[in-house]
């Protein structure tokens, strides 16, 4: 439990000592800086510098009485809310700049991320944002545990409910034999067409086609070049297409 709470904290950005400060506070339920520092195991200058900063965030709330300043822990809603605020200003943003945007499909773009958080917080960007009903195509290979060595279990399961929240289908073609390394929990649990593809064909890494947009994700090392080019993802899903027509239907959505 106290390591998941530490993954999900540090998902939103909080460093090692506003973890300590941050689960202190909640265990404390009330409490004021000193017992917070004490609690923690930090430099009271330290703890009292991270509660205000929580505070400014939103995180936690204070009041100060005959001088003295008391902190407590807003519940876990209070953080959804403010994300769900940020999400309205951004759409409103959209809104209002959309004319001013530039025309990227003559501008081919390309980004490398080489880091796990990186990579993370890049991947659950590109999942939020998507339209509802979207269908990824992927080519990927099972036994590389791609994923895995990026992901822990806990943030998967986060990544399987954004999709099937927002509906979205995933086509996923693997190499020749490589079904059987797949999971029935990692499959069921998501809207996905799984083809094998023929024997001669052969595949390394993690390959994602999305709208204008191709991801090629690995984990040993781990890294991820994202290319963004109308005419570059039309060939390549143009190659795509073809191999998803001679390959092997090895699961549809529903099937267990």
């Amino acid at each position: 439990m106290a390591n998941e709470i530490e993954n999900y904290l540090k998902d939103l950005g909080f460093n090692k000592n506003e973890i300590k400060v941050y689960v202190a506070l909640t265990k404390l339920g009330e409490a004021k800086a000193l017992e917070v520092a004490k609690k923690a195991n930090l430099p009271r200058t330290t703890a009292i510098s991270i509660l205000n900063k929580l505070a400014e965030e939103n995180y936690l709330t204070t009041h100060v009485y005959k001088g003295v300043t008391n902190y407590w822990i807003e519940s876990p809603k209070a953080i959804a809310n403010i994300f769900e605020h940020k999400i309205d200003v951004a759409n409103a943003l959209d809104t209002l700049l959309s004319d001013m945007y530039r025309k990227e499909a003559h501008f081919p773009t390309a980004l490398v991320i080489d880091t796990k958080k990186g990579i993370k917080n890049f991947i659950e960007k590109l999942l939020t944002n998507l339209e509802k009903k979207t269908v990824i195509y992927t080519i990927d290979t099972p036994s590389e545990g791609n994923y895995a060595k990026i992901f822990p279990e806990e943030m998967n399961e986060v990544i399987f409910g954004v999709k099937k929240k927002k509906g979205i289908v995933t086509h996923t073609l693997v190499p020749f034999g490589s079904f059987k390394n797949i999971t029935n929990e990692k499959i069921i649990v998501t809207d996905i067409f799984i083809k094998e593809m023929p024997e001669k064909i052969q595949f390394k890494g993690s390959l994602w086609i999305i709208g204008d947009s191709i991801i090629h994700f690995s984990g040993n090392p781990p890294f991820a070049v994202l290319i963004k080019h109308e005419a570059v993802v039309l060939g390549i899903k143009s190659l795509y297409n073809f191999m998803w027509g001679m390959s092997e239907l090895k699961h549809r959505p529903g099937q267990k």
